[in-house]
């Protein structure tokens, strides 16, 4: 790990150092070509300009230092500004002693010169700490952006986990206790038929624990077979329906969002209607998102169970949907439950649409659709 931040602060390091002095370098000889015939002059100005750079050397190593300290910016503003002063005093003098080795006339050297010419060097040093500083604490508060987003993502992903996994003990209590009912009224045939459905859809259901989002195609495959164990539960009470456009099966979908939709149905319309009913499950395009619609006949005290014209409908599978589609999308999806004009429950949810191409195309068994 040191190593690779070493490896880092040097392929950030060189970029940097090389681009900024360069262009110092360029603004001083565009500055310098009414004088580029005066031998001296850029004898003076070169000898500056590669001392500069040298003395940046020690000045990394300080800025470095003081970084790593967390020092207060009162004492690296201080530290540094001492610093570069002898450093900006040994630069004009290096270009002073180079101006005068070159100088036709050869004046003598002379530390006054020096003194009067050192501020040059002195500010460039620090503007070149300033521009340190300025950097690094850039690239940290990048860092600290970046582990943000990232502790945000594994805040998501842990929270969307958590919805999922709670559904599934939420769906096998209810199996479970459709069968022990089956067994009780000793319909052993029947509850035997139901374990190995029961067996066939937690092989699929427990596959890939950490896979947050399928094809539609294979969110129908698990749906038909929830339904297929309910149809055993309530034999020719229970009609299933199915609605697929063949275009969007390929389409990304979160796991098990349908599951709990069609568990409410069964629970709250079929199993309260004596004489049974239907579940329609439909897909269709709205513009650039995908549609999805449980339909179920109401049960017979269905006025006890409407709230303004709305079926009361939630507990943690509805809920769990509606949360999950919040936090995979945001306002781009939406929830929507009612009674239609047919009288009938309806459950719609709204997602972006976001096509698989190496998915299979999607075939119910049943419904050969």
């Amino acid at each position: 790990m040191n190593r690779t931040d070493s490896n880092l602060r040097f392929l950030r390091f060189w970029p940097l150092q090389l681009m900024g002095w360069g262009t110092y370098f360029g603004v001083n000889v565009l500055c310098s070509l009414p004088w580029w015939r005066r031998l001296d002059y850029d004898a003076f100005r070169g000898a500056f300009l590669l001392s500069s750079f040298l003395a940046s050397f020690p000045m990394y190593w300080l800025c470095h230092l003081l970084w790593k300290r967390h020092a207060r910016v009162w004492t690296v503003a201080l530290v540094c500004m001492l610093a570069s002063l002898p450093l900006g005093m040994l630069c004009s003098a290096s270009a002073f002693e180079a101006a005068v080795r070159l100088s036709s006339v050869r004046p003598p050297f002379k530390w006054v010169d020096v003194i009067t010419a050192t501020p040059s060097g002195w500010y460039a040093l620090i503007a070149w700490s300033s521009f340190y500083f300025g950097i690094k604490h850039y690239l940290a508060l990048e860092e600290k952006h970046r582990q943000l987003i990232a502790t945000e993502i594994m805040a998501q992903e842990a929270q969307l986990r958590a919805l999922r996994f709670q559904l599934q003990p939420h769906f096998l209590f209810n199996t479970l206790n459709a069968i022990s009912t089956l067994v009780l009224n000793n319909q052993t045939f029947a509850a035997t038929e139901m374990i190995g459905k029961l067996a066939h859809l937690l092989r699929s259901t427990l596959d890939a624990p950490d896979l947050h989002t399928i094809p539609l195609s294979d969110e129908l495959a698990v749906t038909e077979e929830y339904l297929a164990i309910e149809e055993v539960r309530f034999g020719d009470r229970l009609t299933v329906r199915w609605d697929i456009d063949q275009t969007l099966v390929d389409t990304i979908v979160p796991r098990l969002i349908l599951q709990p939709l069609v568990e409410n149905a069964v629970r709250h319309g079929i199993a309260r209607r004596p004489q049974g009913g239907f579940i329609l499950v439909k897909t269709h395009r709205e513009g650039d998102h995908l549609a999805l619609l449980i339909e179920n006949e109401p049960p017979e005290e269905s006025a006890a169970m409407l709230l303004d014209g709305v079926p009361r409908i939630g507990g943690v599978g509805l809920e769990n949907v509606r949360q999950r589609l919040e936090q995979m999308y945001g306002s781009e999806s939406s929830m929507h439950t009612t009674t239609n004009a047919r009288g009938n429950y309806e459950v719609a949810l709204r997602m972006p649409l976001s096509m698989n191409r190496n998915s299979s195309e999607y075939k119910l068994s049943q419904s050969g659709l």
